[in-house]
């Protein structure tokens, strides 16, 4: 879910494009939609020790059910023993605007001992569904991958100060909700943790020489969940906490990982009463996966269109996108027992108004 994410322009595995093994970081793989619906063998790319080819990835295609796999294998140019490490599952970002999207789960290393030179060595499957491919298409899909010794290891960038905000020893900092309850916290996790909390406590701004910020507009509840993150990297009480405001806060004060974590809570929440708001807010905040969680609830319960929030939306941009979003299968037609459309006469104009989408 890096907002941040950009279309690499080096350590790319694609074709025969020239890609050293110690540099290689991602697999590059184009035309998914097309090939997923098309079983066979594909190719992806290879890497070099200098001139020399070294690896070669492809994969392997196939349509169990509604689900579509791709099973990812490799070969070595020459014998002897390798680890390469590769992501782990097919916990998938999309970035549209940019027409790629990416695995975002840690690496698994596989190791390999005593192969024969040109020898075919599975890796991992990744799965599919029907309406992920639909986002696909057009899209460059990007795989996370390593040929380093030491893999990467869940948890291993971990940390908790919890202590610290319970029993706040060393405090050079206070900062209060908008209720007037105070929290004594520390400027050098602050800024560690948030650039605009950084930026904020340099020696010349007035919440520096003060040591003291208020923050009108937040609440002690949803200020303790902001500083818990900073201190443990986690949140402990998921239900108990509103995740609209945190994500808020995640985007006020740029805080990558507390975004993710409302991302996925709020994501895990979704109904029919909460979908629109959520679209809604996941736009606001730039959101993207929040944002495709909310539209493919939607678009698989047709349903929630039948809404006052849906009523009322304002935003063109939006509307444009979720008639994009649902048009290509099957219209903004809902699963009502009549078959006809069950969009209010209101949003109906609404709707006439924006030009014809284009198929995504």
């Amino acid at each position: 879910m890096d907002l941040d994410f950009v279309v690499p322009n080096s350590g790319v595995i694609f074709g025969h494009e020239p890609c050293q093994t110690r540099e290689a970081k991602w697999l590059c793989l184009v035309n998914v939609f097309e090939k997923c619906h098309r079983p066979n063998m594909y190719d992806i790319g290879g890497t070099y020790i200098e001139d020399l080819p070294h690896f070669w990835f492809y994969y392997k295609n196939e349509i169990v059910g509604k689900l579509f796999l791709i099973h990812i294998f490799v070969t070595c140019r020459y014998e002897g023993a390798f680890s390469v490490s590769i992501c782990g599952s097919n916990e998938i970002s999309f970035r549209r605007k940019q027409h790629l999207a990416y695995l975002t789960s840690l690496l698994k290393t596989f190791r390999f001992e005593n192969t024969s030179d040109m020898s075919q060595h599975y890796l991992t499957t990744y799965s599919f569904s029907e309406m992920d491919l639909e986002l696909l298409n057009t899209m460059k899909l990007y795989i996370p991958i390593s040929f380093e010794n030491t893999s990467t290891k869940e948890g291993s960038q971990g940390y908790d100060f919890k202590a610290l905000l319970e029993d706040p020893f060393g405090a050079d900092f206070v900062i209060e909700s908008a209720e007037g309850d105070k929290f004594n916290v520390h400027k050098i996790l602050l800024s560690r943790h948030s650039e605009v909390f950084r930026a904020m406590l340099k020696e010349n701004t007035a919440e520096s020489q003060q040591s003291y910020m208020k923050i009108i507009d937040v609440y002690k509840h949803d200020l303790y969940g902001m500083l818990e993150y900073i201190y443990t990297s986690s949140v402990e009480d998921v239900e108990g906490h509103n995740f609209f405001n945190l994500l808020m806060l995640s985007d006020r004060y740029n805080l990558k990982g507390l975004r993710d974590i409302s991302e996925i809570a709020l994501s895990s929440q979704l109904c029919l009463d909460n979908v629109i708001e959520t679209l809604v807010v996941a736009d606001l905040y730039n959101a993207e996966d929040l944002k495709i969680a909310a539209l493919k609830f939607i678009k698989c319960n047709y349903s929630a269109i039948q809404n006052q929030l849906f009523e009322e939306l304002s935003n063109v941009e939006l509307m444009r996108e979720v008639c994009n979003f649902l048009l290509p299968r099957q219209g903004l037609e809902s699963e009502g027992k009549s078959g006809k459309s069950h969009v209010s006469s209101r949003q109906t104009e609404k709707v006439g108004e924006i030009s014809e989408p284009s198929r995504n």
